[in-house]
């Protein structure tokens, strides 16, 4: 068992190390610079299909020599499968009789599968994973979103852009609303370096977190700043050991990339503090409703009224949305995403399985790389809710990891050094 353990500690390290250079990643695998001119470049950052990459290529390394799906499918329960099966054959209708892009069907169902199996392999593999090693993952994915504005900032050197690029032409990303994302996850790692007492660990810590905010208000991106103001405040409220910290932890960052911002020249109209101010005055939010969400957000009710039941098909809504956003990945919101992709039968099983979640785990924040993942998991629980956070795959794979250092299981599994 010991020998089993340490093979287990290095082999998290591993995993957890290829997760924490997924912004890298999106990047590197692509060679995401300079203009989008080829067709791998394109699927492969249109889709960002390189953190899909490191997910599947985790899951064939934990699944070797393991009957995960074997083992999943015996341990789920009746009343799970009959969910599952319904489910299941509400997708495979929707794409037989509803989809219009089979091939976007077929794509869609793939990213989807890979992060289940991902999810899961988690789940049945990672029980004793070091909190050091959890710790560090915070760390190590903090620099590495460092390092990747830093590839941006040499891509934009090396190609100066035009204009249009300053939203458009973002290295791993479609827009740079989406670098928001890694803005969150810079700012969340910050917090594993918590302490109840003491300065030592502060200003490295302060330094993700300035960073991943500076960066939000340079690009005005309003998600990432609501997610982060919204994380913090429930991982304060779960941790009142590390209270003090949070608070000072936000106030300091807060200053740093203010007076930052503050001298920070704008490359762009859509850059800038002053787009997040305009945008949240009363007369922006009842105009325009949130730069058009609540109008996207009606055309998606209305559109998903043709099939209420089983959805358009996954990875549909491109092809599908309303016809003043067609090309638009989803409808900015989880929900709308859902009701128009797999319909209300989708959305029940959506509630069925945090059911059984909720039932089979517990919400446990003790540890400062639990007060990480609580920030970004619950900033990522709000930002799901006005953009496309539940649809990119970046989001989503360090949304699971969250899930996975923050709920235990009820039931004992055995010994385990977490």
């Amino acid at each position: 068992m010991d020998e089993f353990k340490l093979s287990q500690k290095g082999f998290g390290r591993a995993v957890f190390g290829l997760m924490a250079l997924s912004p890298v990643a999106a990047v590197l695998i692509p060679w995401d610079f300079g203009s989008l001119d080829n067709d791998y470049r394109q699927l492969m950052a249109g889709h960002s299909l390189s953190i899909i990459m490191i997910e599947l290529l985790i899951f064939i390394a934990l699944f070797k020599n393991e009957n995960l799906i074997s083992d999943f499918v015996k341990q789920t329960n009746w009343p799970d499968k009959i969910v599952g099966t319904v489910f299941l054959s509400a997708v495979l209708y929707s794409m037989l009789f509803v989809s219009v892009s089979k091939m976007l069907f077929v794509l869609g169902t793939l990213v989807l599968l890979i992060h289940f199996l991902f999810t899961i392999s988690f789940f049945k593999n990672m029980n004793h994973v070091d909190r050091h090693t959890q710790q560090y993952f915070w760390v190590f994915l903090g620099t590495s979103v460092i390092i990747y504005t830093a590839l941006w900032a040499t891509d934009f050197l090396i190609f100066p852009p035009i204009e249009s690029d300053w939203i458009e032409r973002v290295p791993g990303v479609t827009n740079v609303r989406w670098t928001g994302f890694f803005w969150l996850s810079s700012f969340a790692a910050g917090l594993a370096l918590a302490r109840s007492s003491g300065l030592k660990h502060f200003l490295p810590a302060v330094l993700f977190g300035a960073f991943g905010l500076t960066m939000t208000l340079w690009t005005g991106t309003r998600g990432s700043l609501v997610a982060m103001a919204f994380g913090a405040l429930c991982a304060a409220i779960l941790s009142a050991t590390y209270r003090k910290f949070i608070i000072k932890y936000c106030l300091a960052s807060a200053v740093v990339a203010v007076v930052i911002n503050f001298y920070a020249p704008i490359p762009h109209k859509q850059y800038g503090m002053d787009r997040i101010l305009s945008r949240i005055q009363p007369s922006e939010v009842i105009d325009r409703g949130g730069s058009g969400r609540t109008a996207l957000w009606k055309w998606t009710a209305k559109l998903a009224q043709n099939h209420p039941f089983v959805g358009h098909g996954i990875d549909q809504f491109q092809k599908m949305g309303p016809k003043q956003t067609l090309g638009f990945k989803g409808p900015h919101s989880f929900s709308m995403q859902m009701l128009f992709s797999v319909g209300i039968l989708g959305i029940l099983t959506f509630l069925y399985g945090t059911w059984r979640f909720v039932g089979l785990y517990r919400l446990e924040v003790r540890s400062p790389h639990q007060v990480a993942a609580a920030t970004f998991f619950s900033g990522g629980c709000i930002y799901a809710g006005y953009d496309n956070f539940g649809y990119y795959p970046y989001p989503v794979a360090i949304f699971t990891l969250s899930m996975f250092m923050l709920f235990k299981s009820r039931r004992p599994l055995g010994p385990s050094s977490t």
